[in-house]
Formats: C-alpha cells, sequence, structure tokens
C-alpha cells in the first residue's frame, strides 16, 4: 500500500474547484471568521467562537454550493490516493 500523495494531482483539483470568483469572496469572508473564531476562543468567549465558526463554515462550503463544486474533494482525493488502488477507504 503506497502512502505517496500526488500533489500535482492535488493541486490541479484545488484550483478546477476554485475558479469563481464568488466562491473566492465567500472563502475570504469565511476563513476570516473561523479565524477570528479561534483568537475568540482562546480569549474565553465560546458563545461568539462558536457562532463565527458555524457562520465561517457555511460561507466556505456555501461557496462551493454556489459554484457548483465539492467543497471536500481534496480530502477524498487524499483519501483515494492513500488506498493505493483509487478505491475509497472506509473509514470506522
Amino acid at each position: 500500500m503506497s502512502q505517496r500523495v500526488d500533489t500535482q494531482r492535488l493541486i490541479e483539483t484545488f484550483r478546477a474547484n476554485h475558479r469563481d470568483p464568488r466562491n473566492l469572496a465567500m472563502h475570504v469572508v469565511g476563513f476570516w471568521l473561523i479565524v477570528r473564531a479561534l483568537k475568540r476562543l482562546v480569549t474565553g468567549h465560546v458563545f461568539t467562537a462558536a457562532v463565527n465558526l458555524g457562520a465561517g463554515l457555511a460561507l466556505v462550503v456555501g461557496g462551493h454550493e454556489l459554484a457548483g463544486t465539492d467543497a471536500f474533494a481534496v480530502f477524498r482525493e487524499v483519501r483515494e490516493q492513500r488506498s493505493g488502488d483509487g478505491s475509497v477507504v472506509q473509514v470506522g
């Protein structure tokens, strides 16, 4: 079983899923909210951290829904590559 991951293929998958400017704009705002959530969590504001994290994740995934692409394609690609034969690995 090979543990090597084809990074060039992952980069191509990532670029293919991030061509829509609306998706990229939603990612920028979403990741800003996620970073803000981490900052809030460190400073003890758990409720606002949870709200910011939820909103940020919703924007990131929603950007892919708007663009019509798979939000988790890169993670699936890695899982398929690590399985060795291209089949999906069962987790759990």
